[in-house]
């Protein structure tokens, strides 16, 4: 038996110009508001009282601003390059026949697609449903070959909610150990 779940294939915002200007104005705001930042979190009591950390970080301000900038960008970077790492899944084949688990996926970064086959055996999945104020309720779906994390599928902030048979790719996620074992 093949079952086959698809969306329509997600398309690409991002291109070096936006990219670049994000980092720029993410850059100017972390470095002008770790300037206000370093003196306030680390004094002791009120703002005016001095302590040593704070006497230090403010005679090195500018170094200081510069190296949480960068830390927290880099941080940005890698978790944007982790997230296209693999790329965005959007079409998912069970083929039954070969024992195969068939996803194409479309990395944003640079619109290339990619298919990988997995085979029944090796793969896993794991659906973690979570909840908060700023993203609502989401269901996040995992995929794992030889228990190694290959694709993350954030069903409700993606376009997997659209999808009619999404409810049965769920049911068939979480009864997969039962029938694949």
């Amino acid at each position: 038996m093949n079952l086959s779940y698809e969306i329509e294939k997600p398309i690409s915002d991002l291109n070096p110009l936006t990219s670049l200007i994000k980092y720029i104005v993410l850059f100017i705001v972390l470095f002008l508001s770790s300037w206000v930042a370093i003196p306030l979190f680390l004094s002791k009591g009120r703002a005016t009282r001095v302590n040593p950390i704070t006497q230090f970080l403010a005679e090195n301000a500018f170094i200081f601003s510069f190296l949480i900038t960068i830390a927290i960008i880099s941080w940005f970077i890698y978790n944007s390059r982790k997230q296209y790492k693999f790329g965005e899944v959007y079409r998912i084949d069970f083929n039954d026949a070969e024992q195969k688990l068939y996803i194409k996926s479309i990395n944003l970064s640079n619109n290339l697609e990619k298919e990988t086959d997995y085979d029944y055996k090796n793969i896993s999945f794991s659906i973690y449903n979570t909840k908060d104020a700023l993203f609502g309720k989401q269901r996040i779906l995992s995929i794992f070959n030889h228990n190694n994390p290959v694709h993350v599928i954030n069903i409700d902030r993606t376009g997997w909610c659209r999808n009619e048979n999404i409810d049965n790719l769920i049911y068939k996620a979480k009864n997969w150990v039962q029938h694949h074992v």
